[in-house]
């Protein structure tokens, strides 16, 4: 049943993805919301399989969505704007966030309003379940400029005074709205599908274990955002490793009461929608690190260990970056894939791309491509390897900020030359142009003369002789 409350957009889907970002989905987020007990309000555009069981009101401002929830049982729809909303929720979830709430015709309602609108419809003892952008994310510092979609009617304002700015800001404000804080997570890769969440056990383990964590669960870039500047991956493994895994998670998810609530147990950890300990977790770097690690001190002899345990074992066709080495001792340090195996040479040169774009390629004094750069790598395993065996990458490499300047500059210059070309061409034509003018005018001029009339009459007799041979001569070919 689908009900009318009021700022309903009737041609609008938040659902499809066509006027915005998609909405909250993916199996990380449906192990929060099967928490969900009591007449449970789903607040904003959310897919239809995160909804939990029970007493489920959606409410959504888009009328094209409503039939994508109506099928399921026992689920009301209510389309319109969130200031029109009345009635009490044991459990409410926001795990899209608080941007999409409103419809084009609601005034511009700020974070803090729309958190106040959303905290008023949640009975005592209840729950709150509530997403949030960084905008200061890993995400957004790996992004180029996107064009405005439908949705950016309005933009998330990071100078918004009552637009918590950060995750401790985040916290405070949602208890000094009355709620208490029972679990907190920082989601990776992105707020919408999130397929990493780090509640607050995990982010006090050490940091390797993060670190390994996050990059065996994120896809690489070049399979999922081949318009970012720089590798996320990477950048959150970075973070993690400097302490910032919350302050640039892409996003923040809450879980709050309203008092005393019934109590739930959810999850410590989340990787790739399964629930896992953090004690669960294999202890140590990634192998890519100790590569890398090995290439910034132009250690060969360790670089030459750590790729023939690697290659020569059970993991040789997982990613470098998603093998742990679970011991200080690179010599002593078993390895503990967290993918599955697939191509060994594929990996190898996935991590060649690593060491060219990240800087590390100078361990080797040649100028090598992946190709070639993978083929060194087999060759210190001992492998013979031609460049021309390397497999293709799976997908095309994402250009560094490096390679943008280069090729802005080198357009830059292309183009210069190019006008310098067009002037001078354009200079040249007009001055022979001129020239052909002048050439006429003297030719018209001379032609007014009397021996300038003698000199066409005496060319149109030859002209006209040379004629009359042509016929004489054509004739006689034909007795």
């Amino acid at each position: 049943m689908t009900t009318l409350i009021g700022g309903e957009m009737l041609l609008w889907s938040d659902l499809d993805g066509s006027h915005g970002p998609a909405p909250a989905q993916g199996d990380a987020l449906r192990s929060l919301t099967s928490k969900a007990c009591g007449r449970t309000l789903v607040a904003g555009p959310h897919a239809p399989s995160l909804l939990p069981a029970g007493d489920v009101t959606v409410l959504i401002r888009g009328a094209e969505d409503a039939p994508a929830y109506a099928t399921h049982p026992g689920v009301t729809v209510l389309c319109g704007s969130l200031e029109k909303l009345s009635g009490s929720y044991d459990t409410v979830i926001a795990l899209d966030g608080l941007d999409r709430l409103h419809s084009a015709e609601a005034p511009p309602f700020s974070w803090d309003e729309t958190l106040t609108q959303l905290r008023a419809v949640l009975a005592p003892g209840g729950r709150l379940l509530l997403g949030m952008e960084n905008l200061f994310g890993v995400h957004r510092l790996a992004a180029r400029p996107t064009p405005p979609a439908d949705t950016d009617w309005t933009v998330p304002d990071d100078r918004d005074p009552h637009r918590p700015a950060g995750h401790a800001r985040l916290l405070a404000r949602l208890e000094s709205a009355g709620l208490d804080i029972t679990h907190d997570y920082a989601a990776y890769p992105s707020l919408s599908s999130p397929s990493v969440l780090l509640g607050r056990t995990a982010l006090n383990s050490p940091s390797g274990a993060l670190s390994a964590a996050i990059a065996a669960a994120f896809p690489r870039v070049a399979a999922s955002d081949p318009a970012a500047l720089i590798d996320p991956v990477r950048l959150a493994s970075t973070a993690c490793r400097n302490g910032l895994t919350v302050e640039l998670a892409p996003a923040w998810i809450v879980v709050a009461t309203s008092g005393e609530a019934t109590t739930s147990s959810f999850p410590e950890l989340v990787i790739n929608a399964e629930p896992v300990t953090v004690s669960s977790l294999p202890q140590g770097r990634t192998l890519e690190d100790h590569l890398l690690a090995a290439a910034q001190r132009r250690d060969l002899p360790a670089m030459r260990a750590l790729l023939t345990t690697w290659q020569s074992g059970p993991s040789a066709g997982v990613p470098a970056d998603r093998v742990v080495l679970t011991s200080v001792q690179e010599s002593s340090g078993a390895l503990v894939p967290l993918a599955s195996p697939g191509d060994p040479l594929k990996a190898l040169r996935a991590f060649a791309s690593t060491a060219i774009a990240g800087g590390y390629a100078h361990l080797w004094p040649i100028q090598a491509d992946e190709t070639e750069l993978t083929a060194v790598l087999a060759g210190m395993t001992g492998r013979e390897l031609d460049p021309a065996e390397v497999p293709p990458a799976d997908h095309p490499a994402t250009p560094s900020t490096a390679d943008l300047l280069s090729d802005r500059e080198r357009l830059t210059r292309e183009l210069s030359e190019a006008k310098a070309k067009h002037e001078w061409y354009e200079k040249m034509l007009l001055h022979r142009e001129a020239e052909v003018k002048r050439v006429r005018q003297m030719n018209a001029l001379l032609s007014a003369t009397a021996p300038g009339r003698a000199a066409t009459s005496l060319v149109g007799g030859l002209r006209a002789g040379k004629r009359a041979v042509r016929a004489v001569v054509r004739r006689t070919r034909g007795n």
